[in-house]
């Protein structure tokens, strides 16, 4: 009870304050107090502030797990669209298998089983809420449209070295598609970088997928600054490359020991 007192600060002060003018001043005050720890205690209210608190604290401690999926599921699409129903099953399934088993271990799972949807979609609400409050913070966008190819290379390879990637910029000839080669505990990840104002297609997709198999790389990445057509999501997934917007890259050991990119 008292760990989400201390959380809310300032309504934890409020309560000392009121003690501390029960002991000097007036003994109403104190009764007024101990009348509300009771009144949370006895009540649902105590319930909903420490499944509140659990939320918190989970979200908290997988802030960049949960940042980077949410980023990847809620980019848009070819078209532009964005959909939010992989995001919130993604989140449902964190609720079920987070959640769930430390609300029953705190025995307050029956205020959550009361409307499991509508419960639910107030967690969602709140780790959303915590995202964008606590989410790492993202390397400086320093990408505008007077950039050339190479120097979007140059700034992809400084966020990876920023990030703890050994990246380095390929010769540019005989590298078979490779603009990049980054390792990382023990993992050799194959970039191709497109800095396009347009839509990037299949031939990215392909140019990396071989450019992995020709440095012996078991994960091969495209990365942009725009967005990819439909038949590149089709193409990169059906040969595990993985398609990523330049703002995710220095996430890219989360993505990648998720298994995502791996040929």
């Amino acid at each position: 009870m008292f760990r989400y007192l201390w959380r809310h600060k300032a309504f934890s002060a409020v309560l000392l304050l009121l003690f501390g003018m029960g002991l000097y001043l007036h003994p109403i005050a104190a009764w007024a107090g101990l009348a509300l720890l009771l009144f949370l205690r006895l009540t649902k209210v105590h319930s909903l502030l420490l499944i509140y608190d659990l939320t918190d604290r989970a979200a908290i401690k997988h802030i960049r797990t949960l940042a980077t999926k949410r980023a990847h599921m809620l980019s848009p699409d070819e078209y532009g669209n964005i959909s939010e129903e992989a995001w919130d099953k993604h989140l449902n399934t964190f609720i079920k298998k987070t959640l769930l088993p430390e609300f029953q271990r705190r025995k307050v799972d029956h205020f959550f089983a009361k409307d499991p949807r509508r419960s639910a979609a107030r967690l969602r609400t709140r780790i959303n809420r915590i995202i964008d409050w606590h989410q790492p913070a993202g390397a400086a966008d320093e990408v505008d449209n007077t950039m050339t190819g190479r120097e979007f290379e140059l700034y992809c390879r400084d966020v990876l070295q920023e990030a703890g990637w050994q990246a380095a910029l390929t010769p540019g000839s005989g590298d078979q598609g490779a603009d990049i080669i980054a390792e990382k505990d023990g993992r050799r990840v194959v970039i191709q970088c497109k800095f396009y104002n347009g839509t990037v297609g299949n031939k990215a997709v392909q140019e990396a997928y071989a450019a992995a198999a020709f440095q012996d790389a078991p994960y091969a990445v495209v990365v942009t600054n725009s967005v990819f057509t439909k038949s590149a999501h089709q193409l990169a997934h059906k040969n595990g490359v993985l398609l990523m917007h330049h703002s995710d890259l220095e996430r890219l050991d989360l993505i990648v020991t998720s298994g995502a990119g791996s040929r």
